[in-house]
């Protein structure tokens, strides 16, 4: 069996749908499953990148970004020389230009939607798109969504609930000793402070602002480290400055890769504070799920969110978009080392029987060999 995925952009280009696409075809390649990869550049050529898995990676050339999406026409000329010969297509939604690739090939395999997330704040762009975006839903053999929630909320998949199958995202363990050592001198770093940290695209649904007001009630020994870049750095930067919080709130910016894993090591609490289903899941969770850390979370209706994050479990989640019960249960957490050691457990026991990468990767291959086989 032969597998192509089709994704907006792949690592080193980082974000929840990456990282899965990423964890997705790096597993099926372990399993003897050749799966190639099809995205868009963030260069004006088209490349091809060899992966130590053995599978390509190719990303071909845009034009630049257009209401969120890459400008990518290439893609249809990769997607029709790549998908033949496949078994399965499977694409990453939501990515207009994906969806108008896999329109143009029609694709004689079996195609796979994966449904990361509804299209919620583009509205206008939506009734240009939506033709186009029922015409994938209905040409799919099996539609993927990343939680029950968030597939029971979906007005776009309410039509389609009988293709849908529901394959939680799963995430490798990235643990070392070199992590221990660097989550030492990232401690250091901040005095030994108890440290809250967060990590993702400074763009409007995320929440930090949110938090950053939230800080204004943490202990002044707790420190708020803040990683990621984006469209709404300087305006963040700006509220620390206005709120007096230099000192207690860090927007490190991006963060490598190596680094990563060491600063949810360092921290005694994660937090996600987005305030949209434009956060459908939460990648950034698992993560703290491996190293054993409690989160405090949004409770967004209709979204995975509050599953990835059991309330009381693995965590706390409080209302969306409230500063005040949010530091509360931040003060809770970082105050009662027993309770932090608690959830932070049960959340490395659900990263093992939930979210792990080999459990998500073997059932898409089940889901793979049913659509094949039923197609034989």
């Amino acid at each position: 069996m032969k597998a192509l995925q089709i994704s907006k952009f792949y690592p080193p280009v980082m974000g929840g749908i990456e990282s899965a696409a990423w964890e997705l075809t790096e597993g099926l390649n372990r399993a003897g499953l050749r799966t190639d990869v099809l995205c868009s550049n963030q260069r004006s050529v088209t490349i091809i990148d060899r992966f130590a898995a053995g599978y390509d990676v190719v990303r071909a050339a845009s034009m630049g970004m257009l209401l969120s999406t890459s400008m990518a026409p290439a893609m249809l000329r990769e997607a029709r020389r790549m998908s033949g010969g496949c078994d399965v297509v499977h694409v990453h939604m939501p990515d207009p230009m994906a969806a108008i690739a896999v329109w143009a090939t029609r694709p004689r395999s079996r195609l796979v939607v994966h449904w990361h997330s509804d299209v919620i704040r583009q509205r206008k762009a939506l009734k240009l798109y939506e033709p186009l975006q029922q015409w994938l839903l209905a040409r799919a053999d099996a539609i993927v969504a990343t939680s029950q929630a968030y597939a029971d909320a979906s007005a776009p998949l309410r039509r389609w609930r009988d293709k849908v199958a529901v394959i939680p995202i799963g995430i490798s363990d990235n643990r070392t000793d070199a992590c221990s050592e660097k989550a030492a001198a990232i401690r250091k770093r901040f005095r030994n402070r108890r440290i809250v940290f967060s990590l993702g695209r400074m763009t409007y649904y995320k929440g930090f602002e949110v938090l950053i007001e939230a800080a204004t009630a943490l202990p002044d020994d707790a420190v708020v480290l803040i990683g990621g870049d984006g469209e709404l750095l300087e305006h963040f930067h700006e509220l620390i400055l206005r709120r007096g919080l230099p000192g207690k709130v860090h927007l490190l910016g991006h963060i490598n890769d190596d680094d990563l894993p060491s600063y949810f090591e360092a921290c005694d609490v994660f937090c996600l504070s987005s305030t949209a289903r434009a956060e459908a899941y939460g990648v950034a969770m698992l993560e703290a799920m491996v190293m054993g850390k409690p989160i405090v979370a949004s409770d967004i209706d209709g979204s995975g969110v509050p599953w990835v994050n059991l309330d009381g479990r693995t965590g706390l989640n409080v209302p969306v978009g409230q500063p005040a019960p949010l530091a509360e249960a931040l003060v809770r957490l970082l105050g009662d080392p027993a309770l932090r050691r608690r959830l932070g457990d049960a959340a490395r026991e659900r990263y093992l029987h939930d979210f792990n990468a080999e459990l998500m990767t073997r059932r898409m291959i089940e889901l793979y060999q049913r659509l094949v086989g039923a197609s034989a």
